[in-house]
């Protein structure tokens, strides 16, 4: 099996240097990001949802509540699961070995034909003290111009988001608790190494 990955996630999990690590291990060459796929859909899409961040999508659609939050979420979904199903297709068909790490994990969007080709991990952490200290080191390692502290303050709302993610995993998803980055790294490495 090529290995076609696809990393899920909120904000300051650990996604980016993982599948920095990830592709070095594997010698995956492509290694996309959600972030940039949402910048390019952006200027097209026909609705004022994608011109807000995921965590204040919820303000289309009224009151701040978890209903609202996870409404929000999976309508900006609706916007980025054709790109990554053609991105993760092409991967695929053309035999590239490709990394595409994202916020946007909900795995019954992914089309039928592509589900069982892919690898699919999730990362969380579980402890929020955790989470936000990881937030805010994000400055020093991969998000050099972008300052944790603003997502600190948005970890009620990603933590809706993440637990609807985590609740829409299947047996085929890794999930990992990322306590440890070089635990989570040989977790993931030893689970891909089981599948290809």
């Amino acid at each position: 099996m090529i290995p076609v990955v696809l990393i899920g996630g909120i904000p300051g999990v650990g996604k980016t240097s993982i599948s920095g690590y990830i592709g070095r291990e594997f010698n995956i060459n492509i290694v996309l990001s959600g972030d940039y796929l949402r910048e390019f859909l952006r200027p097209y899409a026909d609705s004022g949802l994608m011109d807000v961040s995921v965590y204040s999508a919820y303000s289309i659609f009224g009151e701040k509540s978890d209903k609202n939050i996870i409404r929000g979420y999976i309508e900006q979904s609706k916007y980025m699961y054709p790109g990554i199903n053609a991105i993760l297709r092409r991967a695929i068909k053309n035999g590239e070995p490709l990394i595409l790490e994202t916020l946007y994990f909900i795995p019954e969007m992914l089309d039928e034909d592509i589900r069982d080709k892919i690898i699919k991990i999730y990362i969380h952490i579980s402890d929020r003290n955790l989470h936000s200290s990881r937030l805010k080191e994000r400055v020093n390692y991969t998000h050099l111009n972008s300052p944790g502290e603003r997502l600190v303050e948005q970890l009620p709302v990603y933590s809706v988001i993440e637990k609807y993610s985590l609740d829409q995993c299947g047996n085929d998803v890794l999930i990992v608790d990322n306590k440890d980055f070089s635990g989570t790294e040989l977790a993931i490495k030893n689970y891909i190494k089981s599948i290809i």
